[in-house]
């Protein structure tokens, strides 16, 4: 199947900081869903502006504001209606550094059927309520995948294959700031695989955040509550699956090993 992605770029309070967003989306030809997550008609009026500036992108409006989640998913079915294979997942205030996408399209076309995740670097502009957050719902993570194969759930720049997120995305029930967390621990639980690499975080000054402390922090406590008892439910799959991953990477060390040993001219 040809390698076929596109980015969707979910916004609600950034419509003055997508157009530098999609300048660098497109810079690498990607085609853009632009999600209007219930903006005001003054915020709609500029990402439109923003859509006929460059070919190959659009705007999807929900009339109210949904949540990030719902965001991402009225745009992936779209990408999915229209024959994409992949999306790249990026946050519109910018806070994700650009130099990245080419690598992660790269690894999204190696890894075809993986998800492709960004492992935050964080300069002294990250908040540190943030990264504490951050640490806690990692260590949970942890616990409900039984793996260490999501080192950050949370970072927001990412790359779906679609084909095998698309049965997950409709079942989800996070779709506000708990999606991001969600999506991957389901797709943990699917058996589908995961590389993670860096990717530069700059939290801009004066930056507006949607993110709600109470309500927020609430809906994530009950959204690892959920996933813990999810695990719970699966444990049996979930050890097998783990004791076989155990068994190939052993099995692999020693295919190494013999072939080191080969190489050497030993016999």
């Amino acid at each position: 199947m040809e390698f076929k992605p596109c980015a969707i770029v979910p916004v609600y309070h950034h419509a003055n900081t997508v157009w530098s967003v999609v300048k660098n989306l497109k810079e690498q030809n990607l085609p853009v869903f632009i999600v209007d997550d219930g903006n005001s008609p003054e915020d709609l009026q500029v990402l439109n502006k923003v859509a006929e500036s460059f070919p190959d992108v659009t705007v999807i409006s929900h009339s109210s504001n949904l949540g990030k989640g719902a965001a991402v998913r009225t745009a992936m079915r779209e990408a999915h209606k229209e024959g994409f294979t992949h999306a790249l997942q990026i946050d519109a205030d910018g806070q994700h550094h650009p130099a990245a996408i080419p690598f992660f399209l790269k690894e999204s076309r190696r890894h075809f059927k993986s998800l492709i995740a960004g492992f935050p670097q964080y300069n002294a502009s990250v908040p540190k309520s943030r990264e504490q957050g951050r640490k806690i719902t990692n260590f949970w993570v942890k616990i409900e995948t039984l793996s260490r194969r999501v080192p950050d759930a949370m970072c927001g720049f990412r790359i779906y294959p679609i084909l095998q997120t698309m049965p997950i995305l409709e079942n989800l029930r996070s779709l506000r700031m708990g999606f991001d967390i969600e999506i991957l621990v389901r797709l943990s639980w699917a058996g589908v695989s995961m590389f993670s690499y860096p990717v530069k975080v700059n939290y801009p000054e004066h930056g507006i955040s949607n993110f709600r402390m109470l309500h927020d922090n609430i809906d994530i406590s009950w959204l690892h509550t959920r996933l813990c008892c999810g695990m719970l439910l699966r444990l049996p799959k979930l050890l097998v699956a783990k004791k076989r991953a155990a068994e190939f990477r052993k099995s692999r060390q020693q295919k190494m090993g013999e072939h080191k040993w080969k190489n050497t001219g030993h016999r």
